[in-house]
Protein backbone atom coordinates (compact mmCIF):
# COMPACT_ATOMS: atom_id res chain seq x y z
CA UNK A 1 0.00 0.00 0.00
CA UNK A 2 1.07 3.65 -0.71
CA UNK A 3 0.26 5.98 1.43
CA UNK A 4 -0.85 9.57 -0.22
CA UNK A 5 0.67 12.49 -0.20
CA UNK A 6 0.21 15.64 1.69
CA UNK A 7 -0.55 18.60 -0.73
CA UNK A 8 1.78 20.97 -1.07
CA UNK A 9 -0.83 24.03 -0.19
CA UNK A 10 -1.81 21.66 2.78
CA UNK A 11 -1.83 24.53 5.36
CA UNK A 12 -4.11 27.01 3.08
CA UNK A 13 -5.75 23.89 2.28
CA UNK A 14 -7.39 23.28 5.79
CA UNK A 15 -7.78 26.74 6.61
CA UNK A 16 -10.24 26.89 3.81
CA UNK A 17 -11.81 23.61 5.10
CA UNK A 18 -12.53 25.46 8.24
CA UNK A 19 -13.97 28.26 6.55
CA UNK A 20 -16.80 26.21 5.36
CA UNK A 21 -17.60 25.08 8.83
CA UNK A 22 -19.26 21.72 7.36
CA UNK A 23 -16.84 19.25 9.51
CA UNK A 24 -19.24 16.63 12.06
CA UNK A 25 -22.12 18.77 10.95
CA UNK A 26 -25.81 16.58 10.66
CA UNK A 27 -26.76 14.81 7.52
CA UNK A 28 -28.46 17.18 5.18
CA UNK A 29 -31.01 16.14 2.18
CA UNK A 30 -29.45 18.38 -0.16
CA UNK A 31 -26.00 16.40 -0.29
CA UNK A 32 -28.06 12.89 0.30
CA UNK A 33 -29.91 13.84 -2.93
CA UNK A 34 -26.50 14.11 -5.02
CA UNK A 35 -24.94 11.26 -3.76
CA UNK A 36 -28.18 8.99 -4.39
CA UNK A 37 -28.27 10.45 -8.06
CA UNK A 38 -24.19 9.80 -8.12
CA UNK A 39 -24.91 6.15 -7.51
CA UNK A 40 -27.48 5.81 -9.78
CA UNK A 41 -25.65 7.12 -12.90
CA UNK A 42 -22.89 5.11 -12.23
CA UNK A 43 -24.54 2.18 -10.92
CA UNK A 44 -22.96 1.60 -7.96
CA UNK A 45 -23.82 0.21 -4.52
CA UNK A 46 -21.94 3.63 -2.93
CA UNK A 47 -21.57 7.08 -3.42
CA UNK A 48 -19.89 9.55 -0.49
CA UNK A 49 -19.24 13.23 -0.42
CA UNK A 50 -16.16 12.76 1.75
CA UNK A 51 -13.99 15.70 2.94
CA UNK A 52 -9.79 15.41 4.35
CA UNK A 53 -8.96 17.23 7.38
CA UNK A 54 -5.90 16.95 9.12
CA UNK A 55 -6.27 12.95 10.14
CA UNK A 56 -9.58 12.12 8.81
CA UNK A 57 -11.75 11.53 5.78
CA UNK A 58 -14.83 12.20 7.70
CA UNK A 59 -18.62 11.49 5.00
CA UNK A 60 -20.86 14.82 4.75
CA UNK A 61 -23.18 12.20 2.52
CA UNK A 62 -22.48 8.09 2.91
CA UNK A 63 -24.95 6.57 0.28
CA UNK A 64 -25.07 2.69 0.51
CA UNK A 65 -22.10 2.86 3.27
CA UNK A 66 -23.08 3.08 7.27
CA UNK A 67 -19.97 4.90 8.14
CA UNK A 68 -19.49 8.40 9.06
CA UNK A 69 -15.23 8.51 8.71
CA UNK A 70 -12.00 6.59 8.18
CA UNK A 71 -8.66 7.21 9.04
CA UNK A 72 -7.10 9.35 6.14
CA UNK A 73 -3.64 7.51 5.44
CA UNK A 74 -6.05 4.96 3.76
CA UNK A 75 -8.15 6.52 1.99
CA UNK A 76 -8.26 6.48 -1.77
CA UNK A 77 -9.59 10.03 -1.83
CA UNK A 78 -6.31 11.17 0.20
CA UNK A 79 -4.93 10.61 -3.16
CA UNK A 80 -7.52 12.27 -5.19
CA UNK A 81 -7.07 15.52 -3.53
CA UNK A 82 -3.50 15.82 -5.37
CA UNK A 83 -4.75 15.95 -8.77
CA UNK A 84 -7.78 18.61 -8.18
CA UNK A 85 -8.38 19.08 -11.49
CA UNK A 86 -8.60 15.66 -13.09
CA UNK A 87 -10.95 13.07 -12.01
CA UNK A 88 -9.18 10.02 -9.95
CA UNK A 89 -10.39 6.37 -10.85
CA UNK A 90 -9.50 3.14 -10.05
CA UNK A 91 -10.99 0.36 -11.81
CA UNK A 92 -9.94 -2.68 -10.05
CA UNK A 93 -8.16 -1.74 -6.81
CA UNK A 94 -6.42 -5.22 -6.54
CA UNK A 95 -4.40 -4.80 -9.52
CA UNK A 96 -3.31 -1.31 -8.11
CA UNK A 97 0.09 -1.10 -6.10
CA UNK A 98 -1.16 1.65 -3.93
CA UNK A 99 -4.14 -0.06 -2.85
CA UNK A 100 -3.91 -3.75 -3.18
CA UNK A 101 -3.55 -4.55 0.23
CA UNK A 102 -5.31 -1.80 1.72
CA UNK A 103 -7.55 -2.64 4.62
CA UNK A 104 -10.67 -0.94 3.20
CA UNK A 105 -10.08 -3.26 -0.13
CA UNK A 106 -8.94 -6.39 2.21
CA UNK A 107 -11.83 -5.87 4.31
CA UNK A 108 -15.41 -4.02 4.44
CA UNK A 109 -16.49 -2.29 2.15
CA UNK A 110 -14.29 -3.92 -0.19
CA UNK A 111 -14.06 -1.22 -2.14
CA UNK A 112 -12.87 -2.71 -5.99
CA UNK A 113 -13.61 0.30 -7.94
CA UNK A 114 -13.33 3.91 -7.06
CA UNK A 115 -14.21 7.35 -9.12
CA UNK A 116 -13.58 10.30 -7.33
CA UNK A 117 -14.17 14.20 -8.39
CA UNK A 118 -12.18 16.56 -6.54
CA UNK A 119 -14.12 18.89 -4.78
CA UNK A 120 -12.52 22.39 -5.45
CA UNK A 121 -12.60 25.82 -3.97
CA UNK A 122 -12.86 29.56 -5.78
CA UNK A 123 -9.70 29.20 -4.00
CA UNK A 124 -8.38 26.28 -5.77
CA UNK A 125 -8.33 23.96 -2.53
CA UNK A 126 -9.23 20.54 -2.70
CA UNK A 127 -11.34 19.80 0.04
CA UNK A 128 -12.11 16.27 -0.84
CA UNK A 129 -14.36 14.37 -3.83
CA UNK A 130 -18.08 13.12 -4.09
CA UNK A 131 -16.63 9.64 -5.14
CA UNK A 132 -18.83 6.42 -6.41
CA UNK A 133 -17.60 3.01 -5.27
CA UNK A 134 -18.27 -0.30 -6.20
CA UNK A 135 -17.02 -3.83 -4.91
CA UNK A 136 -16.47 -5.26 -8.27
CA UNK A 137 -14.67 -3.77 -11.43
CA UNK A 138 -16.05 -1.79 -13.33
CA UNK A 139 -15.81 1.38 -15.96
CA UNK A 140 -17.39 4.56 -16.73
CA UNK A 141 -18.11 6.03 -19.44
CA UNK A 142 -17.75 9.57 -20.52
CA UNK A 143 -21.35 10.71 -20.19
CA UNK A 144 -21.15 9.05 -16.68
CA UNK A 145 -17.84 10.98 -15.70
CA UNK A 146 -19.25 14.10 -17.06
CA UNK A 147 -22.32 13.73 -15.03
CA UNK A 148 -20.27 13.39 -11.82
CA UNK A 149 -18.28 16.02 -12.43
CA UNK A 150 -21.39 17.72 -12.92
CA UNK A 151 -23.12 16.98 -9.64
CA UNK A 152 -19.63 17.56 -7.66
CA UNK A 153 -19.96 21.04 -9.30
CA UNK A 154 -23.67 20.92 -7.18
CA UNK A 155 -22.07 20.07 -4.09
CA UNK A 156 -19.63 22.91 -4.29
CA UNK A 157 -22.55 25.44 -4.75
CA UNK A 158 -24.09 24.07 -1.76
CA UNK A 159 -20.97 24.19 0.28
CA UNK A 160 -20.28 27.76 -1.05
CA UNK A 161 -23.71 28.69 -0.35
CA UNK A 162 -23.47 27.61 3.42
CA UNK A 163 -20.31 29.68 3.69
CA UNK A 164 -22.00 32.36 2.35
CA UNK A 165 -24.93 31.99 4.31
CA UNK A 166 -22.36 31.56 7.97
CA UNK A 167 -20.42 34.23 6.62
CA UNK A 168 -24.01 36.79 6.13
CA UNK A 169 -25.26 35.09 9.81
CA UNK A 170 -21.95 36.18 11.21
CA UNK A 171 -21.76 39.90 9.79
CA UNK A 172 -25.46 40.54 10.90
CA UNK A 173 -24.65 39.43 14.73
CA UNK A 174 -21.75 41.88 14.19
CA UNK A 175 -23.90 44.90 12.98
CA UNK A 176 -26.53 43.88 15.56
CA UNK A 177 -23.29 44.52 18.09
CA UNK A 178 -22.28 47.61 16.87
CA UNK A 179 -25.78 48.98 16.37
CA UNK A 180 -26.17 48.29 20.28
CA UNK A 181 -23.34 49.50 20.98
CA UNK A 182 -24.34 52.82 19.02
CA UNK A 183 -27.86 53.06 20.27
CA UNK A 184 -26.62 52.91 23.96
CA UNK A 185 -23.82 55.42 22.83
CA UNK A 186 -26.54 57.69 21.26
CA UNK A 187 -28.55 57.43 24.47
CA UNK A 188 -26.20 58.44 26.80
CA UNK A 189 -24.81 61.41 24.84
CA UNK A 190 -28.54 62.28 24.12
CA UNK A 191 -29.34 62.00 28.12
CA UNK A 192 -25.44 64.03 29.02
CA UNK A 193 -26.52 66.66 25.96
CA UNK A 194 -30.14 67.08 27.58
CA UNK A 195 -28.77 67.54 31.31
CA UNK A 196 -27.22 71.28 30.56
CA UNK A 197 -29.54 71.90 27.63
CA UNK A 198 -31.86 71.71 30.37
CA UNK A 199 -30.07 73.89 33.27
CA UNK A 200 -29.45 76.52 30.86
CA UNK A 201 -33.36 76.85 29.67
CA UNK A 202 -33.75 76.37 33.47
CA UNK A 203 -31.40 79.09 34.36
CA UNK A 204 -32.45 81.51 32.05
CA UNK A 205 -36.18 81.54 33.44
CA UNK A 206 -34.77 81.65 36.94
CA UNK A 207 -32.65 84.77 35.72
CA UNK A 208 -35.29 86.80 34.60
CA UNK A 209 -37.95 86.03 37.21
CA UNK A 210 -34.96 87.27 39.31
CA UNK A 211 -33.77 90.43 37.50
CA UNK A 212 -36.29 90.78 35.45
CA UNK A 213 -36.91 94.53 36.41
CA UNK A 214 -33.13 95.20 35.46
CA UNK A 215 -33.17 93.49 31.77
CA UNK A 216 -33.16 95.32 28.93
CA UNK A 217 -35.47 94.97 25.79
CA UNK A 218 -32.43 93.86 24.17
CA UNK A 219 -31.32 91.66 26.91
CA UNK A 220 -34.28 89.90 26.99
CA UNK A 221 -33.75 89.14 23.26
CA UNK A 222 -30.60 87.73 23.63
CA UNK A 223 -32.53 85.71 26.20
CA UNK A 224 -35.26 84.07 24.11
CA UNK A 225 -33.02 83.74 21.55
CA UNK A 226 -30.55 81.36 23.90
CA UNK A 227 -33.48 79.38 25.51
CA UNK A 228 -35.14 78.75 21.99
CA UNK A 229 -31.81 77.45 20.01
CA UNK A 230 -31.82 75.78 23.32
CA UNK A 231 -34.77 73.79 23.28
CA UNK A 232 -34.53 73.35 18.99
CA UNK A 233 -30.73 71.68 19.99
CA UNK A 234 -32.83 69.42 22.34
CA UNK A 235 -35.71 68.47 20.00
CA UNK A 236 -32.48 67.90 17.33
CA UNK A 237 -31.13 65.50 19.83
CA UNK A 238 -34.25 63.47 20.43
CA UNK A 239 -34.79 63.47 16.94
CA UNK A 240 -31.48 61.83 16.28
CA UNK A 241 -31.64 59.21 18.69
CA UNK A 242 -35.12 58.53 17.19
CA UNK A 243 -33.70 57.54 14.27
CA UNK A 244 -30.65 55.28 15.85
CA UNK A 245 -33.47 53.43 16.55
CA UNK A 246 -35.99 53.51 13.63
CA UNK A 247 -33.87 50.36 11.76
CA UNK A 248 -34.41 48.14 15.36
CA UNK A 249 -38.22 48.28 14.66
CA UNK A 250 -38.15 46.55 12.01
CA UNK A 251 -36.84 43.61 13.66
CA UNK A 252 -39.38 43.44 16.68
CA UNK A 253 -42.17 41.11 16.97
CA UNK A 254 -44.74 41.21 14.34
CA UNK A 255 -48.22 41.18 14.85
CA UNK A 256 -51.91 41.20 13.53
CA UNK A 257 -53.30 44.22 14.25
CA UNK A 258 -56.10 46.71 13.27
CA UNK A 259 -55.63 50.29 11.50
CA UNK A 260 -58.23 51.82 12.87
CA UNK A 261 -57.37 51.23 16.46
CA UNK A 262 -53.80 52.39 15.80
CA UNK A 263 -55.37 55.69 13.54
CA UNK A 264 -57.61 56.23 16.73
CA UNK A 265 -54.62 55.94 19.22
CA UNK A 266 -52.49 58.20 16.72
CA UNK A 267 -54.57 61.12 16.58
CA UNK A 268 -55.42 60.96 20.25
CA UNK A 269 -51.97 61.48 21.39
CA UNK A 270 -51.39 64.07 19.02
CA UNK A 271 -54.53 65.87 19.96
CA UNK A 272 -54.98 68.44 17.06
CA UNK A 273 -56.26 71.65 17.60
CA UNK A 274 -59.79 72.28 17.06
CA UNK A 275 -60.00 73.50 13.48
CA UNK A 276 -58.47 70.79 12.47
CA UNK A 277 -60.32 67.37 11.71
CA UNK A 278 -58.64 64.24 11.03
CA UNK A 279 -60.89 61.82 8.83
CA UNK A 280 -60.38 57.65 8.00
CA UNK A 281 -62.70 55.31 6.62
CA UNK A 282 -64.74 53.64 9.06
CA UNK A 283 -63.92 50.06 7.41
CA UNK A 284 -61.13 48.56 9.30
CA UNK A 285 -58.03 47.18 7.93
CA UNK A 286 -55.98 44.08 9.61
CA UNK A 287 -52.36 44.53 9.42
CA UNK A 288 -49.46 41.77 10.12
CA UNK A 289 -46.28 43.11 10.65
CA UNK A 290 -44.57 45.62 12.72
CA UNK A 291 -47.08 47.43 14.68
CA UNK A 292 -44.43 50.15 16.09
CA UNK A 293 -43.04 50.50 12.39
CA UNK A 294 -46.52 51.43 10.22
CA UNK A 295 -47.24 53.57 13.81
CA UNK A 296 -43.57 55.43 13.41
CA UNK A 297 -44.76 55.87 9.89
CA UNK A 298 -48.37 57.20 9.99
CA UNK A 299 -46.84 59.38 13.43
CA UNK A 300 -44.99 61.16 11.10
CA UNK A 301 -46.66 61.82 8.40
CA UNK A 302 -50.29 62.75 10.23
CA UNK A 303 -48.16 64.91 12.66
CA UNK A 304 -46.49 67.29 9.50
CA UNK A 305 -49.95 67.11 8.02
CA UNK A 306 -50.91 68.46 11.51
CA UNK A 307 -48.22 71.13 11.77
CA UNK A 308 -47.72 73.00 8.93
CA UNK A 309 -51.60 72.82 7.94
CA UNK A 310 -52.23 76.87 7.95
CA UNK A 311 -55.98 76.64 6.74
CA UNK A 312 -58.98 78.27 9.19
CA UNK A 313 -60.73 74.54 8.73
CA UNK A 314 -57.85 71.80 8.26
CA UNK A 315 -58.70 69.02 6.77
CA UNK A 316 -56.67 65.41 7.01
CA UNK A 317 -57.56 61.85 5.01
CA UNK A 318 -56.11 59.23 5.73
CA UNK A 319 -57.25 56.34 3.55
CA UNK A 320 -56.04 52.43 3.31
CA UNK A 321 -56.66 49.67 1.23
CA UNK A 322 -55.05 45.83 0.13
CA UNK A 323 -54.48 43.44 -2.53
CA UNK A 324 -52.57 40.22 -2.28
CA UNK A 325 -49.28 41.79 -2.06
CA UNK A 326 -49.74 45.06 -0.57
CA UNK A 327 -50.80 47.10 1.76
CA UNK A 328 -51.49 51.20 0.84
CA UNK A 329 -52.10 54.42 2.25
CA UNK A 330 -52.66 57.83 1.47
CA UNK A 331 -52.30 60.44 3.96
CA UNK A 332 -53.60 63.84 2.19
CA UNK A 333 -54.25 67.64 3.60
CA UNK A 334 -55.01 71.32 2.13
CA UNK A 335 -52.21 72.60 4.03
CA UNK A 336 -49.81 75.10 1.92
CA UNK A 337 -48.24 72.22 -0.17
CA UNK A 338 -44.23 71.86 -0.47
CA UNK A 339 -42.21 73.85 -2.73
CA UNK A 340 -42.18 71.87 -6.01
CA UNK A 341 -37.90 73.07 -5.98
CA UNK A 342 -37.83 70.80 -2.40
CA UNK A 343 -39.44 67.65 -3.50
CA UNK A 344 -36.88 65.97 -4.57
CA UNK A 345 -34.67 66.51 -1.76
CA UNK A 346 -37.87 66.47 1.40
CA UNK A 347 -36.62 62.62 2.20
CA UNK A 348 -33.17 63.26 2.75
CA UNK A 349 -31.84 63.69 6.15
CA UNK A 350 -31.72 66.88 7.99
CA UNK A 351 -33.23 68.40 5.07
CA UNK A 352 -35.99 70.74 6.15
CA UNK A 353 -37.91 72.86 4.04
CA UNK A 354 -39.61 76.64 5.47
CA UNK A 355 -43.32 76.58 4.57
CA UNK A 356 -44.76 78.07 7.73
CA UNK A 357 -43.33 79.39 11.29
CA UNK A 358 -43.54 76.06 12.15
CA UNK A 359 -39.68 74.54 12.33
CA UNK A 360 -38.66 70.98 12.36
CA UNK A 361 -35.59 68.74 12.17
CA UNK A 362 -35.48 67.34 8.90
CA UNK A 363 -35.36 63.71 10.42
CA UNK A 364 -39.17 62.76 10.34
CA UNK A 365 -39.35 61.97 6.75
CA UNK A 366 -35.86 60.39 6.66
CA UNK A 367 -37.00 58.02 9.15
CA UNK A 368 -40.08 57.37 7.40
CA UNK A 369 -38.72 56.63 4.17
CA UNK A 370 -36.06 54.07 5.67
CA UNK A 371 -39.49 51.92 7.77
CA UNK A 372 -40.83 51.69 4.26
CA UNK A 373 -37.65 50.59 2.61
CA UNK A 374 -36.58 48.48 4.78
CA UNK A 375 -40.80 46.85 4.77
CA UNK A 376 -40.40 46.28 1.10
CA UNK A 377 -42.23 49.46 0.34
CA UNK A 378 -42.35 52.78 -1.46
CA UNK A 379 -43.22 56.48 -0.78
CA UNK A 380 -44.30 58.99 -3.39
CA UNK A 381 -45.85 62.74 -2.78
CA UNK A 382 -47.93 65.09 -4.85
CA UNK A 383 -49.05 68.65 -3.90
CA UNK A 384 -50.15 71.65 -5.46
CA UNK A 385 -48.98 75.09 -3.74
CA UNK A 386 -51.88 76.26 -1.18
CA UNK A 387 -54.02 73.69 -2.26
CA UNK A 388 -52.19 70.42 -0.35
CA UNK A 389 -50.14 67.20 -0.14
CA UNK A 390 -51.24 64.00 -0.49
CA UNK A 391 -48.23 61.32 0.44
CA UNK A 392 -48.96 57.71 -0.83
CA UNK A 393 -46.84 54.53 0.17
CA UNK A 394 -46.89 50.96 -0.13
CA UNK A 395 -45.79 48.18 2.58
CA UNK A 396 -45.42 44.53 0.80
CA UNK A 397 -46.98 41.68 2.79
Amino acid sequence: MIYPLVPQNEAQRLSNLKDYMIMDTIPENDFDDITMLASQICGTPISLVSLIDDHRQWFKSHHGLDVRQTPRDIAFCGHAINTPDNAFIVEDSRLDQRFHDNPLVTAHPNIIFYAGIPLVTPEGNALGTLCVIDNQPKILNEQQINALRALSHQVMCQLELRRKNSQLSLTYDELINNYNDIEQFAAIAAHDLRSPLHNITSLIDFFIDENGQNISEDGFEYLKHIKTSSLQLTKLIDAILEYSKSTQVIITRKEAFSIQELLASIVKLLNPAAHITVNYPKQDMVINGSRVAVKQILLNLINNAIKYNDKAEGKINVDYSETETHYYFTISDNGPGIPKDNLDSIFDLFKTVKISTNSGTGIGLSIVKRLIKKLHGNINVETQNNIGTEFSFTIRK
